[in-house]
């Protein structure tokens, strides 16, 4: 077989194999886009859901917090164009620029030690605090992809770290070749709030701050942490998927009943080589 057809190969299996691994249980979504057809594809409760209920309590009103949130939760949900094993793919078939941007930038999977780790996480929630204070602008309203980018890519930063640090301030990231599965076969997934709670109440905090317009109820943003602690503690003790279910049933309860968005129209605004590689490039370069 040719080369490009062996590319080619490749890319149709990692296509078919985000296909195949379609989730349709995504009660935000739905609520949010009604019954369209979204490439949903991994868990939401880290990106989608916990992006909306940070943003509600940092002062968004519930349209703007839902559509940061399906841009946070795009580079997962649209696997075969922008997901982390879409990334190891595209590596395997010599796409290596997007292979580097889509997982050494967006998902975070860029091998840092500690300070590298640190300093990323700086500067992604210092370029979120630009977006959002830009947000109301007219002239960049096609722009709020990028906030919702950098929202994810400030998560990651956050759960994809392994070492004995796992869950402390301090951890190393995962590198952009094999990222957390190998480690994750071990210790379990780094997405899994369940088990890296302190890392994510890191990541929630960070990103209230980056989106507080000086409208946010940090008492309140706590409280909904204190909530989660439990379930943590209620899933540990047995009690299964309680976690998930209450950080879902949080966001979701919160939006019920609101408007169905265009969210067909906030996808048509994604495109790779016009818009979301330049705009990786600018990360890469303000990340240093």
């Amino acid at each position: 077989m040719p080369l490009s057809g062996v590319k080619t190969g490749i890319c149709l299996a990692a296509t078919l194999f985000a296909t195949a691994c379609a989730s349709w249980d995504q009660p935000l979504a739905l609520a949010v886009c009604g019954p369209v057809k979204l490439e949903l594809k991994y868990k939401s409760d880290g990106h989608l859901d916990t992006a909306y209920i940070v943003a509600r309590h940092a002062g968004w009103d519930a349209v703007d917090a839902a559509e940061l949130a399906f841009y946070t939760q795009a580079p997962d949900d649209f696997a075969a164009a922008y997901s982390a094993p879409s990334g190891s793919a595209r590596l395997l078939a010599l796409q290596f620029d997007r292979a580097h941007l889509l997982s050494s930038v967006l998902h975070s999977l860029h091998g840092g030690g500690a300070d590298d780790v640190a300093h990323r996480q700086r500067v992604l929630a210092q370029m979120i605090g630009e977006m959002t204070r830009a947000w109301d602008d007219p002239a960049r309203q096609g722009e709020h992809w990028k906030a919702g980018f950098l929202v994810h890519a400030l998560g990651d930063s956050y759960a994809h770290v392994w070492g004995v640090n796992q869950n402390q301030a301090g951890s190393v990231a995962y590198n952009p070749v094999a990222g957390h599965i190998p480690d994750g076969l071990v210790r379990g997934d780094p997405d899994n709030i369940d088990a890296n709670f302190p890392n994510y109440a890191r990541y929630v905090r960070a990103l209230f701050a980056a989106l507080d317009r000086g409208q946010g109820d940090a008492l309140a943003l706590e409280a909904y942490l204190a909530d989660v602690e439990r379930a943590v503690a209620r899933e540990a003790g047995g009690a299964d998927g309680v976690t998930t279910a209450l950080i879902r049933s949080t966001s979701t309860d919160d939006y019920r009943s609101r408007q169905r968005l265009d969210c067909p129209a906030w996808t048509a605004r994604l495109d790779y080589e016009r818009g979301v590689r330049p705009f990786l490039q600018q990360v890469e370069a303000r990340l240093g």
